[in-house]
């Protein structure tokens, strides 16, 4: 009997106690992307929980698909200052008025908000953090260049040896179908070849096609690149059979989970072995803090506690876990910019020049 009257007492206790953090704590309103179909919803939800019974705040929170209502309720409540955090793309037509800049935020707290120069708005405003990127990267097989003695490439003489060893072996270094469906493996090229300030400028275009040169010359890409689909190309690399592929974000949700631990993502190495720290590609979603809750100090600092958590949480970056989940998440905090990628910079050339670069390349 003393037993049950102990537990209950311990567990009014707490009852207590949690009423007391919550009657302490801060109620916080945040819209985001990650609901419905987004892989991070489950994940974004499991934190919210985490950080409210860590914090005793509470979150309100309007998840959902980026659609004109879910914009419309944004603005509204946005007009009455009723949103504190928001997770948006650029170019959502907010502005300063609005929405804290990436500049006060970083220069104000220590919560790892980063300035992406490719996430200016059409003003030139900086008022996104990145949370998450559109990428592309060389995949690679770990397993695959184990079976032969190799380890991940680090440098581009360590990438052009490891061709060479695995073609010589009969194993397809590179999967990728070069003359079908080529733009990644050229944007990737393209920042491997020259210094990212020159990413799309004829610079990077010419250190493409010397980064590419020297691939196909040891075998990268196998024996026949040229009349192979991509399809086979990608289904190569997912079962094991090719060391390594160049692919996009997306690549990563069809691989096995019974290969997570056998597959990584790295950036292409630089040719001129300087290290690159920007990615390819183009940035997704950005996190911000609004300016009605800017000026709550309770509000804001449990605002950037809150994006502290958001920023380091990897189930919104990845949707697959093992070594290749946490390959992403270093790829992706580990970057300081987004190039683009080479069709943007220049659209109305891009074709002509791929065209050109994959015909010399049948010819070597």
């Amino acid at each position: 009997m003393r037993k049950w009257i102990a537990v209950m007492v311990s567990l009014c206790v707490l009852l207590c106690a949690a009423s007391a953090a919550q009657a302490t704590g801060v109620t916080l309103r945040t819209f985001t992307p990650f609901a419905d179909v987004d892989f991070a919803a489950q994940g974004y939800m499991d934190m919210i929980t985490s950080w409210e019974q860590e914090t005793g705040n509470v979150v309100e929170d309007y998840s959902g698909a980026m659609d004109e209502m879910w914009m419309d309720n944004l603005r509204s409540m946005l007009a009455d200052g009723a949103v504190d955090v928001v997770v948006l793309p650029v170019g959502s037509g907010l502005s300063v008025q609005e929405l804290v800049t990436v500049g006060e935020l970083a220069s104000s707290s220590d919560c790892g908000a980063k300035k992406f120069s490719s996430m200016k708005e059409a003003d030139g405003s900086l008022l996104l953090s990145p949370v998450r990127l559109y990428w592309e990267a060389l995949y690679v097989n770990t397993d695959v260049l184990s079976r032969y003695g190799l380890g991940v490439p680090a440098t581009f003489e360590d990438l052009l040896a490891a061709c060479a060893v695995l073609a010589q072996s009969g194993v397809q270094p590179i999967a990728n179908a070069l003359c079908e469906w080529n733009e990644i493996v050229l944007d990737c090229a393209a920042l491997a070849g020259a210094s990212a300030e020159q990413y799309g400028e004829q610079a990077s275009l010419d250190g493409a096609k010397d980064v590419l040169e020297t691939l196909v010359r040891v075998g990268a890409f196998g024996s026949d690149p040229w009349n192979m689909t991509d399809a086979d190309a990608e289904s190569k690399f997912l079962s094991g059979e090719a060391a390594m592929r160049f692919d996009a974000d997306g690549l990563a949700q069809l691989v096995d989970e019974t290969r997570w631990d056998n597959v990584v993502v790295i950036r292409m190495p630089a040719k001129d072995g300087q290290s690159r720290t920007e990615v390819v590609g183009t940035p997704a979603f950005g996190v911000a803090i609004t300016r009605a809750c800017w000026q709550d100090s309770a509000r804001s600092e449990a605002a950037v506690s809150f994006i502290i958590r958001l920023l380091n949480e990897q189930s919104v970056v990845t949707p697959v876990g093992g070594a290749l989940g946490s390959s992403i998440a270093a790829l992706t905090a580990n970057a300081s910019d987004m190039t683009g990628v080479l069709y943007d910079h220049n659209p109305d050339g891009f074709d002509s020049w791929a065209e050109g670069l994959i015909a010399q390349l049948m010819g070597l």
